[in-house]
């Protein structure tokens, strides 16, 4: 479909949010009626509450037409590793600030649901974070200093990996010990599954759980065992990793998460054509992220 103005853009959105049965973004009810106007808003007859096809989403209270919004979108997700906020303001004529807060509001569409089993055969593995030791303050490093981190990586932010052959789910933790890992093991996969991890000591206790428990040993030179390797989900943590280089180059500890499920939704949906990907992003932009949350979050993480 060619969006060559704001009305079929807002019946594209409709059509993928409501499947043309307009619904209540406050009650979820469905009788509700178009009003008169210029303005293309509905009433609900539940809440009693006016509405447009923006409110509820990502869209909601942006004075940006949904044709740029629609091209931030379609680039982003079309992008293998992403796009970065000054690249976006060229792109679609708006400040660099501006730019940063569609790429965050867009990736609140991303947040993993974490609410699913993989099964089969699970590799689970963990990455960090974060610049040297040696690029930061002085008082950077003796903050890290001071609170006695002990294997020397705590002053890099830990993301936890798992992924069967179907999707990946990733997300940061406070620490990579056993104490994180195993509850989000035994929460996200089957019992029945063969989970294959290299030697860290926190997976240990892995196989008490679950049916199987394949350790290779990679400070053994060992890659491969029994057939069994951890080299998909390490594929996604070079992908990952490549995308903050070479893309983002910076990110605060906060917003790391955001950019985790921004990379987890680019390889889950990895097989979709790049219209497919863009509607399926439209189609669950039922989220809302204003810039004060935004904002008040990084203030209170700093």
């Amino acid at each position: 479909m060619y969006f060559d103005s704001e009305e079929k853009c807002e019946e594209h959105l409709a059509n993928l949010r409501w499947n043309d049965e307009p619904k209540c973004p406050s009650c979820s009810k469905k009788n509700v009626s178009m009003l008169k106007g210029k303005r293309k808003q509905y009433k609900c007859y539940g809440c009693k509450r006016k509405f447009s096809v923006k409110t509820g989403s990502v869209f909601q209270d942006s004075k940006l037409p949904l044709l740029k919004w629609f091209v931030a979108i379609y680039l982003f997700t079309s992008h293998k590793r992403g796009i970065s906020s000054h690249q976006l303001a060229k792109d679609v004529k708006v400040s660099q600030k501006t730019a940063w807060f569609m790429l965050h509001r867009i990736r609140v569409i991303f947040e993993g649901k974490n609410d699913v089993k993989l099964d089969g055969e699970v590799q689970i593995d963990e990455t960090y974070v974060g610049g040297d030791m040696k690029n930061m303050s002085n008082a950077k490093r003796a903050k890290i200093h001071e609170e006695k981190r002990q294997t020397g990586m705590e002053h890099k932010a830990a993301v936890l990996g798992l992924m069967d052959k179907d999707e990946v789910i990733a997300m940061p933790i406070p620490k990579s010990n056993k104490e994180n890992i195993l509850p989000i093991i035994d929460k996200l996969v089957d019992k029945k599954a063969i989970v294959i991890t290299d030697g860290f000591g926190a997976y240990r206790a892995v196989g008490k759980t679950h049916a199987r428990h394949v350790i290779v040993m990679h400070s053994a030179g060992e890659y491969v065992k029994d057939g069994f390797s951890t080299n998909n989900i390490e594929n996604f943590w070079s992908h990952f990793k490549r995308t903050i280089v070479g893309t983002y180059f910076h990110m605060s500890d906060w917003h790391l998460a955001a950019y985790v499920d921004e990379s987890t939704y680019r390889f889950n949906t990895r097989d979709l054509g790049e219209g497919e990907r863009f509607d399926l992003t439209l189609a669950n932009s039922n989220k809302t992220l204003s810039w004060n949350e935004l904002v008040k979050k990084g203030k209170n993480r700093a």
